[in-house]
């Protein structure tokens, strides 16, 4: 995806759901994120496929993070992995 001059390869998307158990955490933290993708004009800029998610930590939350709830939107990266310099990368749905 481009921003700026370059190229971003990957992002980072902190979520936060509820679930049962830590599967069905995945699985709806995966839903989520697909689907808050496809809908943001980040996903008209993408230059390749939908995005491969993977899943790299969960854990329960404590009641004071439940309540403050998860960052919302991106944080993109180059493929060396330096973070990306974009203007309200932090906002989903724009750009």
């Amino acid at each position: 995806m481009p921003i700026d001059t370059s190229l971003a390869v990957g992002f980072l998307r902190i979520v936060q759901v509820r679930a049962t158990d830590p599967v069905a955490a995945e699985v709806r933290a995966v839903e989520l994120v697909g689907s808050e993708w496809s809908s943001s004009s980040y996903a008209c800029e993408n230059r390749g496929g939908a995005p491969y998610l993977t899943i790299t930590r969960i854990g329960l939350l404590s009641w004071w993070h439940r309540f403050l709830g998860a960052p919302s939107g991106y944080m993109f990266f180059a493929e060396d992995g330096v973070l990306m310099p974009a203007h309200n990368r932090f906002s989903p749905g724009r750009r």
